[in-house]
């Protein structure tokens, strides 16, 4: 029969209960933060059940970062309303954290996929020939300030800032930047002049800042070309492309999209791939 009034259980037992050990128990005591429900004349510790609740609650503010001293002044001076602004300020935390998880699962996600896509083309040493495939959906773009010049000091610098904006809002999700140039131009000869460099986004359009520019790229069918090594060079890609889109009478949309499918995340240079494409009409 047990010496108290409330049902209370051994400390080994309340630290299995809890999941946690007896050495914890001890300190979480010593620096007044969570004391057992009763201390007998040995100095044997003896918890109630109903304390779990409180335990569970210490445990995770102080996953979250919350220092056990910052947990003790609230747990002590237990007022219904400093408890409350407490738990608000962490749900905060907690939502920002658990978004922060989401994008790097997407990440993850979208790194896991563009890897799966690649190994279709382990083989390929150089350019692959001109296929037709199908886009099931539309994608939707965040684009960088227009281009429409091949000055390479130009082009480098709205990439930098575009990159820059991205990662300042947020807004990458695993694809690498890609660029668009324009139709007219390649059907000159020109293979030199950049119209946009563009992040591929997995969120609706309204959650995209205001002042960032977006562009939808279509579904439907598009003419692609495979170029295995470095990005920049790809003027043969896009003489291929060009080639087969006037050999079979196949009218393209305005821009040629050039984006990565491996990048320096997961080759080395010489094995990057790069998807140059665009949409028939």
């Amino acid at each position: 029969m047990q010496k108290f009034s409330i049902p209370c259980i051994k400390t080994g037992d309340f630290a299995r209960l809890c999941g946690t050990n007896k050495r914890t128990l001890f300190h979480y005591d010593e620096i007044g933060l969570f004391s057992p429900a009763y201390t007998d004349e040995k100095g044997y510790r003896y918890y109630s059940e109903n304390q779990c609740d409180v335990f569970f609650t210490i445990t995770c503010l102080k996953e979250l970062g919350m220092p056990l001293k910052e947990i003790r002044e609230f747990i002590s001076n237990q007022n219904p309303s400093a408890v409350e602004g407490l738990l608000l300020t962490q749900q905060k935390k907690v939502a920002a954290e658990l978004e922060q998880l989401h994008r790097i699962q997407t990440v993850i996600n979208t790194k896991l996929d563009l890897i799966r896509q690649a190994k279709e083309f382990r083989g390929l040493h150089d350019l692959s020939d001109v296929r037709l495939e199908e886009q099931a959906k539309d994608e939707l773009l965040v684009l960088s300030a227009p281009i429409f010049s091949d000055d390479h000091d130009q082009i480098f610098s709205c990439l930098c800032r575009h990159i820059g904006e991205c990662n300042s809002c947020r807004l990458n999700c695993g694809h690498p930047y890609g660029a668009m140039l324009p139709v007219p131009a390649l059907k000159n000869g020109d293979r030199e002049t950049y119209a946009y460099f563009f992040t591929k986004v997995i969120l609706p359009a309204g959650r995209v800042p205001d002042h960032l520019e977006t562009h939808v790229k279509k579904q439907g069918t598009y003419a692609a070309v495979y170029l295995r090594g470095d990005y920049y060079q790809s003027d043969r890609a896009l003489a291929m492309l060009m080639a087969y889109l006037e050999e079979h009478g196949l009218i393209p949309g305005e821009y040629v999209y050039k984006e990565a499918v491996l990048d320096e995340f997961s080759a080395k240079e010489e094995d990057y791939l790069t998807r140059i494409s665009v949409r028939i009409i």
